[in-house]
This record gives C-alpha cells, sequence and structure tokens, in this order.
C-alpha cells in the first residue's frame, strides 16, 4: 500500500466520522427540540410536565390564573385585588350585566359569553386582530376588556375567567407545539372544547362544544393531561339538527341554508347512514364544500361529522362569510401583496394551484372535509 494510499483511506475515515457524529449530534437536537414544544419551560429552563397555568405561547403570551378576580366576584370580597385586578372585575362585572340573565342555564351562560367574544368584541379600527394595538395586554383579560384586543390566550383566559365567575368549571388549553391556546368547559359531567379565537368574527360555532374526535381535526394537545371531552350533547349544531330523507337530499339541504343565509346548520340522514351508504355521504360532504368555496365569492364551508352513534351521523355545516374586502387594503397595497406573492410561488398563488379531487383524501378527516366515523 502506498503512502498516498494510506492519505486517502485516513481522510476518507475521519470524513466518515465526522459524518455520523454530525448525523447523531443532529437526531439528539431534534430529539431535545421535540421534548422542549411537549413541555412547558418554567424560568430556570428546565422541563415541567404539562400544565394549565405559567405556560408561554409563542414565545410572548403567557396563560396567566384569573383565579383572584374570579373568587373576589363570587365571594364578593375585593381585598386581596390590587387596582388592576380591581378594573377587570369591574369591566367584567359589566359585561356579565349586559349578557346574562338570572334564569339561564350554564349552557345559556356558556353561549352569551361565547357570542359575546366572538361577535361582540370589536376594536375601533375592526375585528379583533392577531397583531393587537397594545400587545403587552392581548394575553389576559385586562387588554381584552380594556383594549378590545387580543391574542389567542387572551381568549381562553378571559373566557375561563368568566366561566369561573358564573360558576361553570373551565380550563385553558394549550397545544403540544406551544403556539396556541383555547378552553375546555365542563356542562352536566361531560367536557367541551371552546376556541373564541378561530371562531373571532364569524361567531358561527365551528369551535363551539367540540368533543375530542373532532376538535383533533384542527388542534393538538396533550390528551394525557387535559380531560377527555367526549359528549356531543351541548354541541351546538349537533343539537339543531334537521333531518332529511337521504344522504342525496343533503346538496338540497345545504342549498336551501345557504339561500336562506343561515351561517350555522346541521343535518341527519333518517334511519342513520349505513356503512354501505358512507362513502357516498361524505363524498358528498367534500362535494358540496367545494362547490361553495368556488361558487360562492368570499364564502367558505366548513363541515364535520358527529357520530352519534348507531349508524347516526350528524352533518354540521358552518359559513364563514368574509365579506367583499377581507383585507380593506388600498388598492396599490393589495397590488405589491399580489405581485410578492406570485413572484414566491407563481402558479401556486392565487387560483393558479388548483389540485384536483382525490378519491382517498374525501375520506379523510380534515377542517373542510371528513370522513364519517373521524
Amino acid at each position: 500500500m502506498t503512502k498516498s494510499t494510506k492519505v486517502l483511506i485516513i481522510v476518507l475515515a475521519a470524513v466518515l466520522l465526522i459524518a455520523v457524529l454530525f448525523c447523531c449530534a443532529a437526531s439528539a437536537f431534534a430529539y431535545l427540540n421535540t421534548q422542549k414544544i411537549m413541555t412547558a419551560l418554567d424560568e430556570s429552563g428546565e422541563e415541567e410536565p404539562t400544565r394549565e397555568d405559567d405556560v408561554c405561547i409563542a414565545e410572548e403570551y403567557y396563560i396567566r390564573s384569573t383565579t383572584p378576580i374570579s373568587d373576589a366576584y363570587t365571594s364578593g370580597d375585593v381585598s386581596a385585588l390590587d387596582d388592576r385586578q380591581k378594573e377587570v372585575l369591574k369591566m367584567a362585572e359589566t359585561v356579565i350585566k349586559e349578557v346574562i340573565e338570572d334564569d339561564m342555564t350554564p349552557y345559556e351562560k356558556e353561549e352569551a359569553v361565547y357570542r359575546w367574544l366572538t361577535s361582540e368584541l370589536k376594536s375601533e379600527t375592526g375585528m379583533l386582530t392577531v397583531i393587537p394595538d397594545s400587545g403587552e395586554d392581548s394575553d389576559n383579560p385586562y387588554g381584552v376588556l380594556k383594549y378590545h384586543t387580543a391574542v389567542c390566550v387572551g381568549y381562553a383566559t378571559t373566557f375561563r375567567m368568566f366561566m369561573h365567575m358564573l360558576g361553570i368549571e373551565c380550563m385553558v388549553v394549550h397545544d403540544t407545539s406551544l403556539t396556541h391556546s383555547w378552553d375546555l368547559v365542563k356542562l352536566d359531567g361531560d367536557w367541551y372544547h371552546v376556541d373564541c379565537y378561530f371562531d373571532s368574527d364569524q361567531s358561527n360555532y365551528r369551535h363551539f362544544n367540540l368533543s375530542d374526535a373532532i376538535m383533533i381535526e384542527d388542534h393538538d394537545w396533550d390528551r394525557s393531561f387535559f380531560p377527555k371531552a367526549e359528549g356531543y350533547k351541548y354541541n351546538a349544531a349537533a343539537q339543531n339538527a334537521e333531518t332529511v330523507k337521504s344522504v342525496y337530499d343533503i346538496p338540497a339541504f345545504v342549498k336551501a341554508k345557504l339561500d336562506d343565509g343561515e351561517a350555522t346548520f346541521a343535518c341527519r340522514v333518517e334511519g342513520g347512514i349505513p356503512a354501505s351508504e358512507q362513502p357516498a355521504a361524505s363524498y358528498i360532504a367534500n362535494a358540496v364544500s367545494d362547490t361553495v368555496m368556488s361558487a360562492y365569492e368570499n364564502r367558505e364551508l366548513q363541515f364535520y361529522w358527529a357520530d352519534m352513534g348507531n349508524d347516526d351521523f350528524v352533518l354540521c355545516m358552518f359559513v364563514n362569510d368574509y365579506g367583499e374586502d377581507v383585507t380593506d387594503l388600498p388598492e396599490d397595497v393589495a397590488e405589491k401583496v399580489q405581485k410578492a406573492m406570485e413572484d414566491a410561488f407563481g402558479d401556486m398563488y392565487m387560483g393558479g394551484f388548483d389540485p384536483s379531487f382525490d378519491e382517498d383524501d374525501a375520506f379523510m378527516t380534515g377542517t373542510v372535509g371528513g370522513r364519517i366515523g373521524g
């Protein structure tokens, strides 16, 4: 073996060793990063198990307890509150007087708060925004009630505060990537998911009182920590479902609701949907959603199937109406945005990308699609 050959072998071995070490380091980094995402970090940087409060979302917003305020409301004793907390309590009491009546059931109280947060809470310049005017308070009830601006954490903590003030058990949930938060509310012994932020400005009940099976379509969370949500009794769409004679009557049912201007509606098939008809029902629901998207300007139809048991599937549908101008951008700015997107994404942007219908996708669970049975 020549000297040059030996040198080459040594070099190749060194390169191989470096590659192996790099792969190991990359795998270790990926593992540690995943662990970081799956757990909340305390101020010392040490990993801790999933928890409800004192969790940082999007590296900026904090889920904080509002128990002192709700306790002061239920007890009538405000002596433990500071001036800021007293101001929050006063603003919250004003809202409760506005939307809550004494003879309301817990569900009706929950619904009233949901509707207020998702449809009545406005800023002077328009809908609640993810880029608030007062960033430091957009994640807590003080900012939500005083400045009328909120990020998801603000919605979630404010909703929970109202529920506790009204004697309804509630928790704030955060996703596994620590980028979003919403609520779990308990009614008659069953838990339900509520995401006021996702429904903001539409108030169409798309994310109101959902089960785990439905919520998992577009949310992810530590299900070993947070309680299971398995009920449908207080799902607003399912409990108001109308009956059609067959799956082939679904398109006409949806068209009639759209013509009437309804935003939330649901139907079930008389006698249920046996396994032999479930593929047709799934296909029809997806086809209806696609048709609304293409035929109605600035409208979107989302849906999910609620499995009530014994082949009784309720098709729950929700219309998002974005109005004539969803951006409110000046024409010259809109043109610049359009050009920037076209330069970056080419045919994939603004109608250039037109995916064909995939039969397999038709029977997968999704935000604007769903296979019967989840």
